[in-house]
């Protein structure tokens, strides 16, 4: 019983002490810190993609225009854009395969020499290359070889992304 007694007195004892322990700011050693909090206002692409008109199935030349891609930004200065197909003709995107909805047929399509021309340094990004064009340098996409074409709907599609050089 005394040794029970000894063990409660010491435990309080020792919950005691450890309550009246406090620790205690150093003085002269207080330093105040800041920094600027920025929220940049979002980027933004308006993008076109569109068909040029009266086209006809028949012989296709290559240069021939088959659509003009517009993209246009109030903060954005450049932006980067690719094929996209499962087929692509060459590593850098800028020639693919489309394929016709009923007949499976495929045309060959890529960027206009002359839009290549006016186009940056090509970039890479998630892997993929890219072209790189001023904001409102519009592009065209044109047929790249003799072909005869099937009348048909052949989905064309390109990816655009902002770029910030």
């Amino acid at each position: 019983m005394k040794s029970i007694k000894k063990l409660i007195i010491a435990s309080a004892l020792s919950m005691m002490a450890a309550s009246c322990y406090a620790g205690s700011f150093l003085p002269n050693t207080e330093q105040e810190q800041s920094v600027d909090i920025s929220f940049a206002a979002p980027e933004h692409l308006t993008i076109s993609l569109e068909q040029t008109p009266g086209l006809i199935a028949g012989m296709g030349k290559p240069d021939t225009v088959v659509a003009k891609l517009a993209v246009n930004s109030t903060s954005i200065k450049e932006y980067g854009v690719r094929g996209v197909s499962s087929s692509m003709l060459d590593d850098l995107g800028s020639m693919w395969n489309i394929t016709g909805k009923n007949t499976g047929d495929t045309v060959a399509v890529g960027f206009s020499t002359q839009s290549l021309k006016n186009s940056h340094t090509p970039q890479t990004w998630n892997g993929m290359r890219w072209y790189t064009f001023d904001v409102n340098d519009p592009v065209n996409i044109v047929l790249v070889r003799d072909k005869k074409i099937s009348p048909d709907t052949y989905p064309l599609t390109v990816d655009v992304v902002g770029y910030q050089p």
